[in-house]
């Protein structure tokens, strides 16, 4: 079979199980059998490329994000059970997926990135592992930078780094040689944090909203399997059943969470640099464009 006709069959038996739960209860006609619907927008889903990390058999990337001045994805994954690092992190270049590869030191064979985050302004990629926070810029070398002896567990980028530890339950900020404890909770998995210094987090307790000393418990459900937020600064999580929004409000008690798109299976989702959706699924990437459809 050759690989375009792979990879067709690959859409549509993906397509099939997006599909499957609309075609079973509706008696309608479907006008784009590659289009999902997300609110109330049919957005067609295509193939770009499957990602060669050196994977373990089965397929876990914990996040996705875009350098966006060189159009290249990031992702952190899990290698294969005989590698010494039990986390990694790779990049796929999507205007050139034959540009990709795996970021590493010979000087320092385990790192275990777990986490990274990107500044946009300056092209450099944040990376959090179990010896602290290291920088990847523009030599394509790392660079020690913060914390070494630490495990990073989650961090982002926002003006300057904020990060949690293990057995900490804070998120830190380092500005220059400063470091301030931005917020003290439970035990924070992930987290990210808007322009309007809303912090959106994740626990062992549910998915939560912080801002100002206020925190409001937003779900129950501790098993979200990451947070993105888009080109217009919305908030968006992922679990096995498909996409939510997180809907921020300027009374945060009025705030809500609501399911977006049905698409299970998904691993790790971000937007690429024209707000679209860019997801994975094993390790095949997808991309999803709006249209003008309106049965799907």
């Amino acid at each position: 079979m050759d690989k375009f006709r792979k990879k067709e069959l690959e859409m549509f038996f993906l397509t099939a199980m997006f599909l499957v739960g609309a075609v079973v209860t509706q008696n309608v006609t479907i006008d784009c059998i590659s289009c999902i619907k997300v609110n109330a927008t049919c957005f067609n889903v295509s193939y770009l490329f499957d990602m060669n990390a050196t994977f373990r058999t089965h397929i876990v990337v914990h996040k996705m994000g875009l350098l966006r001045s060189e159009n290249t994805l990031f992702y952190s994954f899990e290698p294969e059970i005989a590698d010494k690092e039990y986390y990694k992190v790779a990049y796929v270049n999507l205007d050139k997926p034959d540009v990709q590869g795996e970021i590493s030191d010979e000087h320092i064979p385990i790192l275990n990135f777990g986490t990274f985050d990107i500044d946009q302004d300056n092209s450099i990629v944040y990376l959090g592992g179990h010896d602290g926070i290291f920088t990847y810029g523009g030599t394509k070398k790392l660079t020690p930078y913060s914390s070494r002896g630490d495990t990073i567990l989650s961090l982002f980028y926002k003006g300057f780094v904020y990060f949690v530890k293990s057995d900490d339950n804070r998120i830190i900020s380092k500005k220059g040689d400063q470091f301030n404890s931005v917020l003290d909770y439970e035990p924070i998995k992930n987290f990210v944090i808007t322009k309007y210094d809303v912090i959106v987090f994740l626990s062992n307790y549910g998915l939560f909203l912080h801002k100002k000393g206020e925190t409001i418990w937003l779900s129950k459900n501790a098993f979200f399997r990451g947070l993105t937020i888009d080109l217009d600064d919305t908030v968006y999580a992922w679990w096995i059943d498909g996409i939510y929004r997180v809907v921020i409000e300027k009374n945060l008690a009025e705030s809500s969470i609501v399911k977006v798109a049905d698409i299970p299976g998904i691993g790790a989702l971000t937007f690429d640099n024209d707000n679209n959706i860019i997801f994975s699924s094993d390790r095949s990437v997808f991309k999803m464009t709006e249209t003008n459809i309106t049965k799907c």
